[in-house]
This record gives C-alpha cells, structure tokens and sequence, in this order.
C-alpha cells in the first residue's frame, strides 16, 4: 500500500470517528463560533465603543472591532480544533492502548501526522467558512475576493504549526488530564494576549512584545491585517508567517528528538 493511499485511508477513518464522537466538533468549530458571535453582538456596539478602528500591528488600522474579531476569532478557532482538542485527543489514544494497536500496522508515524492534519484543516476550513458568512450577514464585515488567498494560507500553515505542537507536546504530559490541563491553559492564556478578546496593544508592552512571538498572535495579526482599511493585494505578513514557521520547525524537531510514543505512559 502506498503513502498516498495509506494517509487517505487514515484520513477516513479519522474523519468517521470524530463525526461519531462529536467532541472535536462541539470544541473546535462550535464553541469559536459562538464566542465570535457573543462577543461581536456585545461588544462591538457603538455604545461601547466597538465602531472606532483597530490597530493591527505593523499593518494600519480596521474600520471597528468586528473587523478585528473577524481575524482574531479565525486564529482562535485554528488553535482550538489544532491544539486544544487535538493534543488530549492523542494522549488518550496513546494512554488507551489505541496508538500501541495502531503501531503494529503498516502505518508509520508521519503518515499518522499527516492525516491527522488534513481532518484539522478540513474542521478549521469549516469554522473559518462560518466565521467569515456570520461576519458577512450577521454584523456587515465584508471580506475583499483578494484577502481570500491570504486567509487560505493562513488556515494552511497555522493547521501545520498548531498540529506539529501538539504531536510534539504529547511528549511532555503523561495522561489525559494532564494534556487537558496544559492544552486549555495554553490556549486561553495566549488568546488573552494575542489580539483574540481585545486590541494586544491594550496590553502592558512588555507583554505585547512577547506575544508577537508567541505562535497565536502572529496567525491572529496575519488574518487582521487582511482586512485593515486601504488593504491591496493578498497581503501576507511576512514577519507573521516566519514567526510560525519558527514555530512549526521547533514542532518538528520536538517530535523527531522527543519522540513520539505509541505505548502508554502510565502502568495500567
């Protein structure tokens, strides 16, 4: 059996298992979605100040705070389906004894990755195809044609980075609580800081600074800055996509030195 075939088999099953469980789908399309909305309806109104521009770092400025949430709840939804939900995921299959089974068949472990990330990138393809109709109709954020190719390539290498992490960071936690813990910890922490919630330059500088070099606030401010007033063209940020870049090879080389496990960790 070929690579091509094997990935596409996996990718299958993949997809058939997490529709049967529902889970990832609840967490990693639904729950952005509808924090998106909720804080679009409530704090994007003129009453507090949600129809003033946006800066976006190193780009201009957004016409109002929809716009901004727009890019934001996008990167937001990535991390969410990537890394939030992917990394327990794994950890309880590795834990369950199915990685173990799984690891005496003829697939090796990046084909394992790669189908793993193509059921990522389809789910984030979904949010991200909601997020922009909701914007669209609900709150009247138009997206230009040309800033669509930006937001593919965005979706593309942030599914990469955020999936490589997560098969990288199975390396450090032991059980599925643990994974859980450091995955939600993480993931609200650096959307509180990454232009997700509100404006990254509201924040102290200290910490705005380090955020643009954390992995979530560069996906976030490449998305935004599609949508600044006076934008032209795809748009690409390129210190964004080499901060990401960054951090996907680290993802890698965490899976290749570390290791990835396929035998539980806890004596059962």
């Amino acid at each position: 059996m070929s690579t091509l075939t094997m990935v596409g088999s996996q990718t299958r099953y993949n997809l058939i298992a997490s529709i049967r469980s529902g889970t990832s789908i609840a967490v990693g399309i639904i729950m952005p979605i509808l924090f998106f909305i909720g804080a679009s309806a409530l704090f994007g109104t003129e009453a507090l100040g949600g129809d003033q521009p946006v800066e976006v770092r190193g780009a201009g400025e957004v016409a109002d705070l929809r716009t901004f949430y727009v890019g934001g709840f996008m990167a937001y939804a990535i991390i969410y389906t990537a890394f939030v939900t992917l990394l327990p995921e794994l950890v309880e299959a590795r834990e369950t004894g199915f990685l173990k089974r799984l690891r005496g068949t003829p697939l090796n472990l990046w084909t394992f990755v790669a189908a793993k990330a193509l059921i990522v990138l389809a789910m984030c393809l979904v949010s991200v195809t909601l997020i922009l109709l909701i914007a669209r109709f609900a709150f009247g954020v138009q997206t230009p044609a040309v800033a669509l190719v930006g937001i593919a390539a965005y979706l593309l290498l942030g599914c990469i980075m955020f999936v490589t992490l997560a098969f990288g960071a199975t390396s450090i936690v032991r059980n599925v609580s643990g994974a859980q813990g450091l995955s939600n910890a993480l993931g609200i922490a650096l959307a509180l800081i990454s232009g997700v919630f509100f404006a990254p330059t509201l924040l102290p500088a200290a910490i705005f600074d380090v955020a643009s070099w954390l992995p979530l606030q560069p996906l976030a401010n490449g998305f935004q800055a599609l949508y600044v007033t006076g934008a032209s063209g795809v748009n690409i940020e390129l210190r964004d996509v080499g901060v990401m870049l960054g951090w996907t090879v680290l993802g890698v080389v965490a899976i290749a030195v570390r290791g990835f496990r396929w035998q539980p960790r806890q004596h059962r």
